[in-house]
């Protein structure tokens, strides 16, 4: 097993430190000011709130904050029963927040627990649902995420007209696959040939830009997701079918689901939700290595060639790449991943045209069935428990507080999912 750092860097999330009140005393002193001068005086209390949630010339009222506060804290009871959905149901019970912790949704009464509470783990839990409030409260008010919905419809508009405008027909294709006999290659048919094969249904497009000349593209599927709103398929193993289509996520949550954010910003160690670069992705799967060429090619042309392409990643073509990918990515990951800056027309005809990032990612239809393949190690469900084990559970859920045994526990799961195979055969279809 890999080994996972038990005791994360908390320079980026100091309030998810257990220690946070010893290792940061001018900040807990501040924090400890405001809660005994919260507590003392009624119209402090309200005062702060308003600090807190509204700008400082845009005071709120008091009923209004204490609404707009529960909903974030109720927001976290439900990211964090979320995200031990990976878990086996006896861990998951063993990392359940405190019923009181959860039942308190007042930021004076949490603060209250924070510094008062009887045991460590309510203190602890107090104080992270103090903090996970807050970046929730950050992602929504982060400008990048507010235009995310409009960034994307002007995306795709993009694409309605200088691409699927070229489509020339759309058929149902039903793909059964396996994996090959060397562990990582999918072995593909039309038609069932074995009993252990699996299936998805695509929605195969034909895509021929006439003007440029450009042989024709078959696009097996496409999407783009705000990251707030869907996922590009649910998977449920063991089902006898599958098809790919966007489903909504962090249904649990309230409207503004952005558990994907704030998870992304713990792993990474990031404050700002800007710089989570895939709010908005866009995915591509097409018949083979040449037809991401020429889709790469068409892209360029509609926005503005490789000067706007950048952090490109490609194992398809350089699998020396990988070492640039999510290091939880398995062998046998093969996309052509960038990030394209896209200009924007500026709603002040006065000003100039800003730049926003779309996260592109293209895959072979063979590439993309091993992200899916329910025992492939390249398989996403396989990639989001270790990156739960490896990058949530750790600041999350800290072993100082939760005890080395449990935490052990958890950890395990990832003996089921480490790649203990040879490197990745190049596919040279």
């Amino acid at each position: 097993m890999n080994p996972v750092n038990l005791r994360p860097d908390y320079h980026a999330h100091p309030m998810l430190d257990p220690d946070y009140l010893h290792r940061d005393r001018i900040g807990a002193r501040g924090l400890i000011r405001m809660y005994l001068e919260m507590a003392r005086n009624r119209r402090a209390h309200y005062h702060h709130l308003n600090r807190l949630l509204n700008p400082i010339d845009a005071p709120a009222s008091p009923e209004e904050n204490l609404e707009t506060a529960r909903r974030y804290f109720v927001d976290v009871n439900a990211y964090l029963r979320e995200v031990l959905q990976l878990l086996d149901p006896t861990a998951r019970k063993l990392l359940a927040t405190d019923p009181e912790v959860s039942a308190t949704n007042e930021l004076l009464d949490l603060m209250d627990l924070a510094f008062r509470g009887d045991t460590p783990v309510l203190r602890f839990e107090a104080q992270r649902k103090l903090y996970l409030a807050k970046l929730f409260f950050d992602i929504d008010h982060d400008p990048g995420i507010q235009k995310g919905p409009d960034h994307k419809a002007y995306f795709e508009n993009i694409l309605d007209r200088e691409l699927w405008i070229h489509t020339s027909r759309m058929k149902p294709v039903d793909l059964y696959y396996d994996i090959g006999s060397d562990g990582v290659r999918m072995e593909i048919n039309t038609r069932r040939t074995a009993v252990n094969q699996e299936k998805w249904r695509f929605y195969l497009m034909r895509v021929r830009r006439t003007a440029q000349r450009r042989r024709p593209i078959h696009v097996y599927h496409y999407a783009c997701r705000f990251k707030r709103e869907v996922a590009p398929f649910a998977y449920e193993q063991g089902a006898s079918e599958y098809k790919v289509e966007e489903q909504p996520i962090w249904q649990a949550l309230h409207g503004r689901r952005s558990g994907s954010v704030l998870s992304k910003m713990i792993r990474k160690g990031e404050v700002h939700p800007r710089k989570i670069q895939d709010i908005i992705g866009a995915m591509f799967i097409v018949k083979n290595r040449d037809e991401v060429v020429e889709l790469q090619q068409v892209l360029f042309d509609i926005f503005g060639g490789p000067l706007r392409w950048k952090d490109q990643v490609n194992t398809i073509a350089r699998p020396g790449d990988r070492a640039y990918l999510n290091p939880e990515s398995g062998r046998g990951y093969e996309v052509l991943k960038s990030d394209v800056d896209v200009l924007h027309v500026s709603p002040d005809e006065n000003r100039e045209p800003y730049i926003f990032s779309v996260e592109i990612q293209i895959y072979t239809v063979e590439g993309f069935l091993r992200t899916v393949h329910s025992r492939h190690y390249a398989n996403h469900q396989q990639l989001k428990l270790r990156q739960f084990l490896k990058g949530l559970l750790p600041p999350l859920f800290p072993v100082a507080v939760y005890g080395a045994g449990t935490i052990e526990r958890c950890l395990s799961r990832l003996d089921l999912v480490e790649d203990t195979r040879p490197p990745a055969i190049p596919n040279a279809s």
